[in-house]
C-alpha cells in the first residue's frame, strides 16, 4: 500500500509527543547545497585542477594556513621548503599528471581511490617528485601524505557563494532564507507531526545554519551533546587563550528534525587518547568549532587533575573516493552508528524524499534499495536538472520513484500530492 501524505493534518497546532510519531526520511546531496553557491561535482573538479595557492600554504605542522591580510603566508626558513609544502606541490602535480595520463578527466573522487592504487606507484608519477626528495625521504612518503594534503585541499573549497563555510556568527533569520525558503517552510510544517530523519552526504554546515532560523528553531539535533562533555578546545583570542567545552556524539536525538552526515563534517574530528604503552586508542568523535583547530583538542582527565591531548589531527574527518568510503563505512567509532541509524530509518519510513543528489555512489543506491520498501512506499526525487539519461532518471526508474522538477525554493505541500 502506497502511503499518501497529502493529508498531514499540518493546519493543527497541537504537537504530538516524539515517541507515537510516525517517520519520514530525507537524502540530501550536493545539489542540496548549490543555491548558496557550494560547489557541485564539476567545480570541485576544475577547482582542484586549478587550485589557486596564491594566498595559502601548508605549515610545519602539516595543516593549509592563510595569512590574515590576504598574502601568502611564509613558513620557509632560509628558503627551505617544509615537508608538507613539498607534499603540496607534488600533490598538485600529481593532479595534472593524473588528468593528463587519463584523456584530460578528472573526479574529485576517483582521484582519490587513485592515490591508493599500483597506478600511483608508476614511473611517470615518481618522477613529478624528484626535484624535492630529500635524503632522508621517499615516494612513498609523499604519496601516503597526500591524502591529508589533498582531503585539505577539497575542504578549502567546501565554501558558498560569499566565501563562508561557518555560519554561527550570521544573524536569526525570522521568515526568509534565500534559496530555502519553500523547503524550510515545508519542513518545519512536517515537524509538527512527523520525525524527520534529514541523512546528508555533505560535509557543509548549512543545514546546521537553518537551527538558527524561525522556520526550524533549535528543532534539529545530530548526535552531538556539550552538556557533561569532558572534552574542550583551545580558543585563542586577542592574545588569551581560553578552554571551550565540545560537544561529542552520544547518539542522541530528542527533536522532530535530526540529522545524520554519513560522510562526515567540516566540523568533525576524532579523538585519540594514548594509552600506558604509548599506543593511540580512538575515543569518541569531538566537534570543533570556529576558530579552534583540529590540534587543540583536550579531554579531562577521570582520574587526576589535568587534561589528556590527543596526537595531532591535520583536518576534519570526512568521508571520500569512490570506493574509499564505502570501506570506512564500518569503522565502529562513529560511521558504524551512523550507517545504522540510516538503515533503520529506511526501515521504518513512511516516506523517502531524496533532494540534490546524484545518484552515482552505489554504496549508498544498494542501501535504499535493501532498506527501504520502495515497491510499497512512496519515493520523491527533486530535482529540476535532471537530464534524460542521468543516473537520477536511472535511479528513479529502479525506485519506481516520483520526480519532481522543482526547485528547492519552490518547494510546497501540494507538490506530494
Amino acid at each position: 500500500m502506497i502511503h499518501d501524505i497529502t493529508d498531514l493534518g499540518l493546519e493543527k497546532e497541537q504537537k504530538f509527543p516524539l515517541s507515537e510519531r510516525k517517520s519520514i526520511s530525507l537524502l540530501l546531496g550536493a545539489g542540496f547545497s548549490a543555491p548558496m553557491g557550494y560547489p557541485i561535482g564539476n567545480d570541485m573538479n576544475d577547482g582542484l585542477l586549478n587550485f589557486d595557492d596564491s594566498r595559502l600554504d601548508f605549515s610545519p605542522d602539516g595543516s593549509l594556513a592563510y595569512s590574515k591580510d590576504g598574502t601568502k603566508p611564509l613558513f620557509q626558513i632560509d628558503g627551505v621548503l617544509n615537508f608538507h609544502q613539498k607534499c603540496f606541490i607534488f600533490c598538485k602535480r600529481l593532479i595534472k599528471e593524473y588528468a593528463v595520463a587519463h584523456d584530460n578527466k578528472f573526479d574529485y573522487e576517483v582521484f582519490y581511490d587513485f592515490i591508493k592504487t599500483d597506478e600511483a606507484k608508476e614511473d611517470r608519477y615518481q618522477a613529478l617528485c624528484d626535484d624535492l626528495i630529500s635524503e632522508h625521504e621517499s615516494y612513498p612518503m609523499y604519496l601516503t601524505n597526500t591524502a591529508h594534503i589533498y582531503n585539505q585541499m577539497a575542504a578549502h573549497l567546501l565554501k558558498d557563494r560569499n566565501g563562508k563555510s561557518w555560519y554561527d556568527d550570521e544573524p536569526f533569520r525570522v521568515n526568509f532564507f534565500d534559496g530555502y525558503n519553500g523547503f524550510l517552510k515545508y519542513l518545519s510544517q512536517l515537524s509538527k507531526e512527523y520525525i524527520i530523519n534529514v541523512h546528508t552526504l555533505n560535509h557543509d554546515l548549512l543545514f546546521e545554519s537553518f537551527n538558527n532560523t524561525g522556520f526550524i528553531n533549535g528543532g534539529i539535533s545530530d548526535g552531538f551533546d556539550e552538556f557533561g562533555s569532558e572534552y574542550y578546545g583551545k580558543l585563542s583570542h586577542n592574545n588569551r587563550t581560553y578552554h571551550c567545552r565540545l560537544e561529542r556524539y552520544t547518539g542522541r536525538y530528542n527533536t522532530p528534525i535530526r540529522l545524520f552526515k554519513l560522510h562526515g563534517s567540516l566540523d568533525y574530528v576524532p579523538f585519540y587518547r594514548i594509552s600506558d604503552d604509548g599506543i593511540m586508542i580512538p575515543d569518541n568523535y569531538v566537534k570543533i568549532k570556529y576558530g579552534i583547530g583540529t590540534s587543540d583538542l583536550m579531554k579531562e582527565k577521570q582520574s587526576e587533575l589535568g587534561y589528556d591531548l590527543s596526537p595531532f589531527e591535520y583536518h576534519a574527518d570526512f568521508l571520500t573516493g569512490t570506493t574509499s568510503k564505502i570501506q570506512r563505512y564500518d569503522e565502529p567509532l562513529l560511521f558504524k552508528k551512523l550507517f545504522e541509524e540510516f538503515k533503520n530509518n529506511l526501515k521504518n519510513a513512511e516516506t523517502l524524499i531524496i533532494i540534490g543528489y546524484g545518484c552515482k555512489d552505489e554504496g549508498i543506491n544498494e542501501l535504499i534499495k535493501d532498506n527501504f520498501d520502495y515497491q510499497h512506499k512512496q519515493i520523491f526525487i527533486i530535482d529540476a536538472f535532471a537530464k534524460e539519461g542521468s543516473p537520477v532518471l536511472q535511479f528513479k526508474e529502479v525506485l519506481n520513484a516520483q520526480l519532481l522538477r522543482v526547485k528547492i525554493d519552490n518547494i510546497k505541500h501540494s507538490d506530494f500530492e
